[in-house]
């Protein structure tokens, strides 16, 4: 996220404090406290975002980097905590003082019990390491004691924040406060943030079927290497970006499976620079993998080829009982045989640099990333609908399912704006993002809250429909509609049906006006630019 970004949500948040302070004169002065410490924060994050900049500190910067990683990461969790407390107001539908209170007593004490410090306390040292960050950037001597002791502490804190098991909200970007799965209970703050009833809104995971497969080794948990085995003779492949054809004996879920369908709809093409690595897999070779994916009840679902400066196969399979997600990684050979590597979608995370995404594995407790594999893209629509849907069958993933996700954000893309809308009957964060490299404007629904939240619904680009007139009109102060998108859906048709009138144009139904508002402005903005 860029240091702008996270100053814009500081003051987000100092915004968001604001409505507590009249309903609660008792506490306004420790609430006028907060709002200015967040200021601050925004300003010295402004600041450093400047620095960055400038060629004169480019030495400096690049040895307050993993400082500034590490404060910016852990206030971004700090500040969606927040936010996702004054949701809490917006779920109980109230204005009065009791509401008010409940609200800033959970919060309290949920910071307290969190870090054993209050949340003013918190805010001081995020301000204080940024400021020393300034004075090291620019040669002023910063005082590096009080800097290790903070940074320490945050260490300790951000191993809270990433390794806590509830849900968290998502995107601090989406402006208004959000609605949350949680409420206080009457007249007792809350200190954990784990929902007590999953609201109609939210999307869970599909149910685990089995606990285990016949031939698993132990209850739904598999080793990351399976067992060496002749490999199974006759597998076909593919030539282009396709889906492979399956047996009459495959599975009712696989044959229907979404993923099927992603990567055959006909979409723009804009291209990207052509740079990086070449598509490859730096893992174990596993030569009996593919017989040991159908013993454990796999099937494949599609296959990509990367045909630029490499033969790279890549097949993703699916087991229909726990919806068990695992990438396969064919490279062949003239001179020996083929080789494979396979990985479980949930021990991956993504990462763009250039035109590549690169798969890594997690070690030395979470904070290094060791590359796994290597994919190279030539237009940001394949890059964008390889991501989504890594994300969205790894977040499916009822075996072994990821608590949180990280790589919800694909590098070089801004976002623009950040919406609640109510779609097909669930709360989903809209958001429009706009590639720095390619210029490609694009829409994208997520998972807002609970156990799949960031989890990417649908995608469509739209730079295409930008300033073409009478694309985008507003019949009601919550209501937009698109009189063409093209959906690219990461779900089930049973379990979402894009809302569209009757002419086949589609509704976007968001939570509030404010929303509603800024979306089409965020679009009159974007037609204006080209």
């Amino acid at each position: 996220m860029a240091l702008r970004t996270s100053a814009d949500n500081a003051e987000d948040v100092a915004a968001g404090f604001r409505m507590l302070r009249d309903p609660l004169p008792e506490h306004a002065t420790e609430i006028t406290s907060l709002i200015a410490d967040l200021y601050s924060i925004s300003t010295s994050l402004t600041s450093l975002d400047d620095l960055t900049k400038n060629r004169q500190f480019r030495r400096n910067v690049a040895v307050a980097k993993e400082d500034l990683d590490l404060v910016q990461t852990s206030l971004k969790y700090t500040l969606e905590d927040i936010v996702d407390f004054f949701g809490d107001i917006e779920v109980q539908k109230g204005s009065n003082r009791e509401v008010f209170k409940r609200t800033w007593l959970s919060l309290t004490a949920f910071f307290q019990k969190e870090s054993h410090e209050p949340l003013p306390t918190r805010l001081a040292k995020y301000k204080t390491f940024l400021r020393e960050l300034e004075d090291l950037i620019k040669d002023k001597f910063p005082d590096t004691s009080l800097m290790s002791g903070l940074r320490n502490n945050f260490k300790g804190l951000l191993i809270q924040q990433e390794n806590r098991l509830t849900p968290r909200f998502g995107g601090l970007s989406l402006g208004t406060p959000s609605s949350s799965t949680t409420s206080a209970e009457p007249g007792s703050p809350v200190s954990d943030r784990r929902p007590r009833n999953r609201r109609s809104y939210e999307r869970a995971r599909p149910s685990h079927r089995s606990p285990q497969s016949p031939l698993s080794p132990s209850s739904g948990t598999f080793s990351d290497i399976p067992p060496s085995a002749p490999d199974a003779p006759g597998s076909p492949t593919t030539t282009s970006t396709t889906t492979t054809s399956q047996s009459a004996a495959s599975n009712t879920l696989v044959s229907d499976h979404w993923a099927k369908r992603v990567f055959l709809d006909e979409i723009t093409m804009t291209p990207i620079p052509y740079v990086g690595e070449s598509s490859k897999c730096l893992g174990d070779h596993s030569p009996g993998v593919k017989r040991w994916l159908k013993d454990e009840g796999f099937e494949e679902l599609f296959q990509l080829a990367f045909t630029g400066d490499s033969d790279l196969r890549v097949h993703f399979y699916l087991r229909e009982d726990d919806h068990r997600a695992r990438i396969l990684c064919k490279a062949p050979h003239t001179t020996r045989p083929s080789e494979y590597f396979c990985m479980p979608l949930n021990l991956l995370e993504i990462v763009r640099v250039g035109s590549c995404l690169n798969l890594c594995r997690r070690r030395r407790g979470g904070y290094e990333l060791v590359l796994w594999a290597n994919f190279k893209f030539s237009t940001i629509e394949q890059m964008v609908l390889f991501f989504c849907t890594f994300l969205a069958l790894r977040s499916q993933d009822a075996g072994r399912p990821v608590e949180s996700i990280r790589d919800y954000e694909l590098d070089n893309e801004e976002e623009l704006f950040g919406g609640q809308i109510l779609d097909d009957n669930y709360l989903h964060a809209l958001r429009i993002y706009r590639d720095k490299v390619s210029g490609a404007v694009r829409l994208q629904a997520s998972v807002h809250k609970g156990e799949m939240k960031r989890a990417p619904v649908w995608t469509a680009f739209i730079t295409q429909y930008l300033g073409t007139r009478s694309w985008i009109r507003r019949p009601d102060s919550k209501v937009v509609v698109l009189r063409e998108l093209r959906q690219t859906i990461f779900m089930f048709a049973a379990d979402y049906t894009p809302q569209k009138t009757s002419r086949g144009a589609h509704i976007l139904q968001f939570t509030n006006r404010a929303d509603a508002q800024g979306f089409v402005e965020t679009i009159a903005e974007l037609a204006n630019t080209r």
